[in-house]
């Protein structure tokens, strides 16, 4: 009887033992998954702060475009019935491809387009100015470009204007 008695007492400690090595590694494992999200985690921020630049850079080099031709449009063009630039208060709404995210993934945004009289402009280039109170009879416009688009969860604008004179 002695015997068994140690037979179980020798059992029950290599129990123990076998417990506590499954608990220290549970315990472990546990650790380098928490370990591992904190660096996931601080992986995607700076990802997306990198994203943040890129589009910034597409966006003001497509804003760039814009301005460039908004200062080389022809008066006939700027004025006429087909103007990419209507006269306020009507907007042309476009959606446009500025470019693409790593992955190939298109950044599509919305660009709106108006154009503003300068208020002594004579009444045919939509103002009320009179020869007394414009005798070199300058014609005077505001081109406006807005360009919306949104990452993640914001919602960015970027807009330019141009000041055309004749």
């Amino acid at each position: 009887m002695k015997a068994h008695l140690q037979l179980r007492h020798a059992r029950g400690k290599g129990g123990r033992r076998r417990g506590i090595a499954l608990l220290e590694a549970t315990v472990g494992l546990g650790g380098l998954v928490v370990i591992s999200l904190l660096l996931l985690k601080a992986g995607m921020s700076a990802t997306m702060a990198q994203r943040w630049t890129v589009v910034q850079g597409m966006t003001d080099s497509f804003m760039t475009t814009e301005t460039a031709l908004a200062k080389r449009v022809p008066f006939e063009e700027l004025n006429g019935v087909d103007s990419r630039w209507p006269e306020y208060p009507t907007v042309s709404d476009q959606a446009v491809e500025v470019g693409r995210l790593p992955g190939g993934v298109p950044l599509v945004a919305t660009l709106k387009r108006t154009r503003v009289p300068d208020t002594n402009n004579f009444a045919l280039a939509g103002g009320g100015g009179t020869i007394a109170s414009n005798p070199s009879k300058m014609e005077i416009w505001r081109l406006q470009s807005v360009l919306t688009y949104s990452l993640g969860n914001r919602e960015y604008a970027k807009s330019r204007t141009v000041v055309r004179s004749r």
